[in-house]
């Protein structure tokens, strides 16, 4: 058995990270930022701001030959400017009203260099810092569905899938607005929410789920009102907080009757400075739009800058809510800005589908748990791109407009709240996480924070097929779930396009389990894939992950391995291996002593007639399958779980809490034991030696063995 390839991330900035086989782009925020100036400070003097740190190099880190001079009023003004031309600076662009700054250009960037000590001593100056270069590294593309569903004559129009709030077919694929809880919000959301000023590469305003929601605001870059994106990250944004919803097109926003302010300030590349970004900023603040702006999106990370800072703070003073990322390095350290910054309203950690911190998000360390307040989906969630397109991207980006969107919705719901109080009332009552965070953590719940005393008791997860890491084929075609108590149904729902059901309404009990099937063409299993679960009054248990394979023919076994996640990935400060998720290996070893698994995956139409058909390291889905077909040979098939982590920097290493269960089919039918979890005896021992299978012709027997070991059997 060959060694598992470790983690590979090469060096920041490159635009590309490896893990084993598998290559990632690095998600929309990559920037960590130092210490900003104290913005409730009055008695600045020349204070220097961003771009003085050593290390730090024009061209790279800010735009070289330009200074950012913020300064009190209209007599420093005056005395300012002059002082910049004596120095042989040129205004390119200024900030006016409380915060006022002023853009000088330089013929060179030792010019400029020189010129700052004369700057910092005029009257009235408050600090001097360099324009701060801004690079978003374009987001990990996932979900590669453009044009597959979303147009007029697909036979997917007019299918409800079950979790949607609407008959768009995209909604099929948004797991974001179950877990969230949009899906069980009333039926009359209000019609005029807030406006959400989206601040990141414009907005695609002809895209037909944008068409309606779009304001056209500022294009920072070239001083007009043309704001169309032509980058694609403020498209996808909009998206997930506004898309339309009920018109049969694409999926819908968690706000769909809000409006978007569209704000460019990144280029075709995804580069920014911070003076444009300040001016995204206060526009946001003071244009007046139908509904008002309340809620501002900043979807990824800027440098330390004072004048940012400054444009941060009087958004708060102003009582409208900033949403900001909180970057996607992995990192407790280095807190990104103004991801991190306590006048941002909402600081926002990204998760995946097992509610379980997504591998790229920064988080809080434990000594400061609040330094990021709040968590939302942010891992593969589709939404509208440019020139009509709908995809998945990934970042806390994402996450970061799913909590725009959310509070937008809550406060549409609850007008009479203000800015803390909203604040307060959704991180309270958000759903209380620890899988992969370094402290206890809310995930947005927008259907609690509009109804906080009306207890929900419900069920939500998905099935997957192990084959192909995605719902059942056709994802048309939706899976059952039942809940049961004994042979009772106390509960049914069919899944969606991404494998999602949510069974509501339930009451409390124990010992309940949960079933999958699908009778239509093709067919999958009718089994138990989960047992012994507890539902508690008032809460939403989940979300789950469950394989459930297709049906076979008689003769054909097929062997199951899911768990709960496979993230996070890397360790890092305050999150090492027992805070990560798992990456298991299935294997089956043949009469013949040779093992089948992700680097021997045999083959099912020659010898060995046994198939390893899809590594989980490929597509981070936490469940794998082997097919022996009747045509392969007699004898005895150990199968054997794989933890294959033990000392490694990656995953977690230890089976506890992993939730691995293995179940194992003859044909359609179940075979042999189901096991909720490895034996507690196995701890970080590699290798799970479920049982035997021992076939004879086209009938099996099972044999239980359930022991770990630091050697394979």
């Amino acid at each position: 058995m060959q060694q598992r390839p470790d983690w590979r991330c090469c060096q920041r900035g490159s635009g590309k990270c490896w893990i084993g086989k598998l290559r990632l782009a690095n998600t929309a925020l990559g920037i960590i930022a130092t210490t900003v100036l104290e913005m409730s400070s009055v008695a600045w003097a020349g204070e220097l701001g961003y771009g003085f740190t050593p290390g730090l190099t024009a061209g790279t880190d800010y735009v070289a030959g330009q200074v950012i001079v913020g300064y009190q009023d209209d007599a420093a003004s005056d005395k300012l400017l002059k002082a910049a031309q004596t120095a042989g600076g040129a205004v390119v662009k200024t900030l006016s009203g409380a915060e006022r700054a002023v853009l000088l250009s330089f013929e060179s960037e030792a010019q400029a260099v020189a010129a700052i000590p004369a700057l910092r001593n005029q009257p009235g100056v408050q600090f001097v810092e360099r324009n701060g270069l801004v690079r978003v590294s374009p987001p990990l593309l996932t979900l590669p569905v453009k044009g597959d569903f979303n147009r007029a004559g697909d036979p997917a129009l007019g299918l409800i899938t079950p979790t949607a709030v609407s008959t768009d077919p995209g909604t099929g694929f948004q797991w974001h607005l179950p877990v969230i809880r949009k899906t069980v919000l009333p039926p009359t959301l209000a019609l005029k929410p807030p406006t959400v000023a989206v601040i990141d590469s414009g907005v695609d305003w002809t895209h037909p789920d944008l068409a309606s929601r779009v304001i056209r605001g500022k294009n920072t870059i070239l001083n007009n009102l043309y704001p169309f994106d032509d980058y694609g990250q403020g498209t996808h944004v909009a998206g997930l907080i506004a898309a339309q919803a009920g018109n049969k097109i694409d999926g819908e926003g968690v706000c769909p009757n809000c409006k978007i302010l569209a704000i460019k300030v990144l280029n075709a590349g995804g580069v920014g400075t911070a003076f444009d970004i300040a001016d995204g900023l206060e526009y946001a603040r003071t244009t007046v739009t139908v509904p008002p702006v309340r809620v501002v999106n900043l979807s990824f990370g800027v440098p330390a800058s004072a004048l940012i800072a400054q444009k941060v703070l009087a958004l708060k003073t102003a009582g409208k809510l900033l949403v900001a990322a909180a970057g996607d390095n992995n990192v407790t350290s280095g807190a990104g800005f103004p991801g991190a910054d306590p006048n941002t309203a909402l600081r926002v950690m990204a998760t995946e589908q097992n509610d379980c911190r997504a591998w790229f998000s920064n988080f809080s360390p434990a000594t400061k748990p609040t330094l990021y307040n709040i968590a939302a989906p942010g891992w593969q969630l589709v939404s509208t791109t440019p020139n009509l397109g709908y995809a998945g991207q990934s970042g806390t980006a994402m996450a970061s407009a799913v909590v725009a969107g959310g509070a937008a919705l809550v406060w549409g719901q609850l007008p009479t709240l203000n800015r803390d109080q909203l604040v307060t009332r959704l991180v309270n009552n958000g759903q209380p996480l620890t899988c992969g965070f370094a402290s206890a953590t809310r995930r947005l719940d927008v259907r609690k924070a509009i109804a906080p005393t009306v207890a929900e008791t419900a069920l939500i997860g998905r099935l997957l097929d192990p084959v192909s890491g995605k719902a059942p084929t056709l994802n048309t075609l939706p899976a059952t779930v039942q809940l049961l108590a004994g042979a009772t149904v106390l509960k049914a729902d069919p899944t969606d396009r991404s494998g999602f059901y949510e069974l509501t309404g339930l009451k409390a009990g124990t010992l309940r389990l949960l079933k999958g099937n699908r009778a239509a063409a093709p067919a999958y299993v009718n089994a138990t894939v989960r047992n012994g679960m507890a539902i508690t009054a008032g809460r939403v248990a989940g979300p789950y992950t469950d394989a459930l394979p297709l049906a076979q023919a008689a003769g054909t076994a097929t062997v199951t391995l899911d768990w709960k996640t496979t993230q996070p990935i890397k360790d890092t400060t305050s999150c090492t291996s027992a805070c990560n998720g798992w990456e298991l290996d299935l294997w089956v070893k043949l009469p013949s002593g040779v093992y089948v698994g992700w680097d021997n995956p045999g083959d099912l139409r020659a010898a060995p007639f046994v198939l390893y058909p899809r590594d989980s390291q490929r597509d981070q889905e936490p469940v794998e399958t082997i097919l022996l077909s009747g045509l392969a040979a007699n004898g005895v098939y150990k199968v054997v779980a794989q933890n294959p982590w033990a000392g490694a920097a990656n995953w977690n290493d230890a089976w506890t809490h992993s939730q691995a269960s293995v179940q194992m089919y003859n044909g359609a039918a179940a075979l042999g034991t189901f096991y909720p979890t490895p034996p507690a005896t196995c701890g970080v021992k590699p290798y799970w030696h479920v049982g035997n299978l021992t076939k004879t012709g086209a009938t099996y027997t099972w044999v239980s063995v359930n022991v770990c070991s630091n050697t394979r059997p």
